[in-house]
């Protein structure tokens, strides 16, 4: 997903989340917003299974790139519009299969 805001550096991050955050698309998300001067990773999004516990906790890493020490902490929430409400744009990493339904409500 994209977004028209601008990014000035000049300016406070804007706050990402991602949908979809232990799958590969995710978590390739993830490492390329990790230390992007323009985005600060705000929400993660998941299954019901990883929602509720670390990321750290939940995701095999697959990245070549290390998985950053400051989201390996951050808690899982579930893909649902009110948990994203604080971010300013949102990446979908999400499956096809269930992706439509939760892209469309957000």
């Amino acid at each position: 997903m994209t977004s028209n805001l601008p990014i000035d550096s000049a300016h406070a991050p804007l706050r990402a989340g991602v949908l979809g955050a232990t799958g590969a698309v995710g978590q390739r998300f993830i490492a390329l917003l990790a230390d992007h001067p323009g985005f600060c990773i705000q929400r993660l999004g998941a299954s019901v299974r990883s929602a509720g516990r670390a990321y750290g906790d939940v995701v095999v890493w697959r990245m070549s790139t290390p998985l950053p020490e400051h989201v390996a902490g951050m808690v899982v929430t579930e893909c649902v519009p009110e948990a994203f409400d604080d971010c300013d744009v949102i990446f979908s990493g999400l499956d096809a299969a269930v992706a439509g339904d939760i892209e469309h409500r957000l």
